[in-house]
């Protein structure tokens, strides 16, 4: 039985957490062994240290937590049904930190393990969960726009070179044919 003083402390915590959270995702850990839940925290931990977590919370603590961080009630009501883990990540990608727990449940075969969440502040529902870890990644994201950028950049340098390697060319072919003609005429 949790004591005042500790349910004060984890409400602490989570109302610190919550507001600098870019991604809360709501699982149900019912039916787990304590295995189980000890290599998802492994996984986690070595990917994000302290900057993510997976932590067991009482329903109630969780939602007083979230009220006071500016989710709305209506959308976080759902999702703290029954035996409730939250997992937060505080820093990095969202998509990405979303994308260990997806594998996580697909490897473990784990069935309803997800009860929706917030990513950067928009809920989303269990449902959803595996379409936004398809989703590429920040760097990814990244990669395509720069891609995207430098394709008409490159297309221009390589039709300046053209144009300045017959620049060239007509250059090189006149100073021939005025050798040629020095040469012959003398």
């Amino acid at each position: 039985m949790l004591t005042k003083e500790k349910k004060q402390q984890i409400l602490e915590s989570l109302k610190d957490v919550f507001p600098k959270a870019n991604l809360l995702v709501f699982v149900n850990f019912f039916g787990l062994d304590v295995a189980t839940i000890r290599e998802l925290r492994k996984r986690i931990n070595s990917k994000y240290g302290d900057d993510a977590k997976l932590t067991v919370v009482k329903n109630s603590l969780a939602s007083i937590a979230l009220n006071e961080a500016g989710y709305q009630e209506a959308h976080h009501e759902k999702f703290l049904k029954g035996p409730t883990a939250v997992f937060y990540c505080l820093s990095g990608d969202p998509v990405d930190a979303l994308k260990i727990l997806v594998n996580f449940a697909k490897e473990k075969k784990l069935e309803n393990f997800f009860k929706g969440g917030f990513i950067e502040r928009q809920p989303f529902t269990a449902d959803q969960v595996a379409d936004l870890a398809n989703l590429p990644t920040k760097k990814e994201l990244y990669a395509m726009v720069v891609g995207r950028i430098q394709g008409p950049i490159y297309g221009l340098v390589f039709a300046l070179n053209g144009v300045m390697r017959k620049l060239v060319y007509v250059l090189n072919a006149i100073e021939e044919k005025k050798k040629s003609e020095n040469v012959g005429g003398v």
